[in-house]
């Protein structure tokens, strides 16, 4: 077997996980004082971001290999979703090996499946045009679809230091909405964001951890709102630049740390989106992001712990960017292979 399957352990030596994300956050403020920018979105966004109606890109999406291989190779690439908040045009598909194309209303996917990586590079090329909407508070009046959305993924998974903080925080209120904001500006307030951490969004470990990124905040929302009866909806992509930073055209992997996740809560007979961490990482999107949503982003899938078209091996957490196994085994992303997205704007709408 040519790929190298790495054993990783977590944290380095005897470690907790509460030190090593404290050092992390002491690393990335030291830095973040030097001047340093880390990811997509490095600048605080300006108010007219705020204003778009949309903004439109062509896109290509790329999944790279680094190594070949002998074995039955079998990838996923995900497509975005079509829906009223994002619309899909030009589609055109490029790849070295045969592919089908499995629609699904949630997670659509090109699927390939291979005896095996000849050759290094690129592998295949998946280019369309999306028009990404603004997304504000949306009517529902399905009730029973709605319900679908307090079961909880084995992430999301209650303790009692959990659902006692949000008895604490909800007291009273039997309002959806208020309940809903209640929680959101409680998360916000005892959490620190890390961005350059690739996490599991696990709930119970965010919360003692009290830091994490956008799966982090996510995961313990979800998981108070179900404790109170209130379906959420998950739902992944990625995040493209804010203006100040976005150029005309650009590239940005598409990996754990520019994947992006954020929320819908269902609240008499309304979904109102989320976006807690945007929300703490620049504190004038504050009350925006309770409601509303920017439009620099692209959806991919809906839902976790998430079964993809054909069934892979690996029950997956998220996914909004290549999935790759080689005899049922899971391929090491930035080891055996990587996604990358080039994007072009070429309108926004105000």
């Amino acid at each position: 077997m040519e790929f190298n399957i790495k054993a990783v352990s977590g944290l380095p030596g005897n470690m907790s996980r509460r030190a090593f994300l404290a050092g992390a956050l002491s690393w990335l403020g030291y830095m973040m004082a030097k001047g340093h920018a880390f990811g997509a979105v490095a600048v605080p966004p300006e108010s007219t971001d705020t204003r778009l109606k949309s903004l439109t890109y062509k896109i290509e999406y790329l999944t790279e290999f680094y190594t070949t291989a002998k074995e039955t190779v079998k990838m996923w690439i995900p497509l975005p979703t079509e829906d009223a908040e994002q619309e899909i045009t030009h589609l055109s598909i490029e790849a070295m090996y045969p592919y089908t194309l499995n629609r699904a209303s949630d997670n659509s996917v090109v699927y390939i499946e291979t005896s095996g990586i000849k050759k290094k590079g690129t592998c295949a090329s998946v280019r369309y045009t999306v028009k990404r909407k603004a997304v504000g508070i949306t009517l529902s009046d399905d009730v029973d679809v709605a319900k679908k959305y307090l079961k909880l993924s084995e992430w999301e998974k209650r303790d009692e230091a959990i659902t006692k903080y949000a008895e604490t925080i909800v007291g009273g209120e039997t309002d959806p909405m208020r309940i809903g904001r209640r929680l959101y500006d409680g998360i916000i307030d005892r959490t620190a964001y890390v961005h350059e951490l690739c996490s599991r969004g696990v709930s119970a470990i965010a919360f003692e951890d009290k830091s994490g990124r956008c799966d982090d905040f996510n995961a313990m929302f979800r998981t108070m709102l179900v404790y109170k009866n209130i379906p959420v909806k998950w739902e992944q992509g990625v995040m493209l630049p804010y203006r100040p930073v976005l150029k005309k055209k650009g590239t940005v992997e598409a990996d754990c740390i520019n994947s992006h996740s954020w929320l819908k809560f269902y609240a008499g007979g309304k979904y109102v989106p989320v976006d807690l961490s945007e929300a703490k990482r620049w504190p004038a999107l504050r009350d925006f992001c309770f409601g509303r949503l920017t439009p620099n982003r692209i959806k991919f899938s809906t839902g976790r712990g998430l079964t993809l078209r054909p069934p892979q091996s690996e029950i997956l957490n998220t996914f909004s960017y290549t999935h790759v196994e080689a005899d049922e085994v899971p391929m090491i992303y930035g080891h055996n292979y990587r996604t990358f997205i080039k994007y072009e704007l070429i309108r926004k709408e105000i």
